[in-house]
């Protein structure tokens, strides 16, 4: 029996899904030290001369609301839409991407149409500098410099600096008040593992810079620690 060719190939070839064309997946915002919220849009077309079904979108972070203009996840040939993602950002520490996966029908778990990469620009007003401060175990427990420094048009004085940890002292030097310190600190000792946070509070008017935070770590040495990774 002879199967007729628009059988066979139905039945050997996969349904053809249509696909959505982005204008842009990429996009930069700044935002103002005083906004709550920030939204962005991702306006797409369905170029394909097939149906396009969005099945579900992950934002992968509790930072972001994802959904698509009317709530319209079906597009027809011609057809055009709008991504928009909401981002709190309350729960955005500062300058960093954030990537949402848009899943097509028939796409894999793992395997996203799209991704749409939001890069957010939060103005810095307090820099720390480094943020991190290393000592190596048996190394000498000399005391190393943290610069902050304030890059607002208005002073931003720093009101206190505390350690939960007392194993690392820390001692705040003032350079230029409301724009310039120094935070100092020493280990007590460099014998064995150990990591502390020093906590620097300002005046900020802003929420986002009102706290700072300084990472202390005594840790193996780096090519002992590389010797002992399997």
């Amino acid at each position: 029996m002879k199967v007729p060719l628009i059988c066979w190939l139905a039945v050997c070839l996969p349904l053809s899904a249509g696909t959505l064309k982005f204008d842009q997946t990429k996009k930069e915002v700044t935002v103002d030290n005083d906004q709550k919220t920030v939204t962005v849009d991702f306006e797409f077309k369905n170029e394909s001369d097939s149906e396009a079904l969005i099945e579900r979108y992950d934002a992968g972070c509790p930072c972001a609301t994802v959904g698509v203009k009317d709530s319209k996840m079906n597009y027809k040939p011609g057809e055009t839409g709008t991504v928009r993602i909401v981002f709190d950002l309350g729960l955005v520490p500062g300058t960093m991407d954030k990537a949402v996966a848009l899943y097509m029908k028939g796409d894999a778990a793992n395997n996203p149409s799209v991704t749409l990469t939001s890069h957010i620009v939060v103005p810095s007003l307090v820099d720390v500098e480094p943020k991190s401060l290393m000592w190596d175990i048996g190394s000498k427990p000399e005391p190393k410099t943290v610069t902050v420094t304030m890059n607002h048009s208005e002073p931003i004085k720093v009101l206190s600096i505390t350690g939960a940890d007392t194993r690392f002292k820390q001692e705040l030097k003032t350079i230029e008040e409301g724009k310039k310190y120094e935070v100092t600190i020493t280990p007590a000792s460099t014998k064995q593992v150990g990591m502390g946070v020093v906590h620097l509070e300002t005046d900020c008017k802003y929420d986002r810079h009102r706290s700072q935070r300084i990472f202390m770590v005594v840790r193996q040495p780096v090519a002992k620690q590389a010797a002992t990774t399997p």
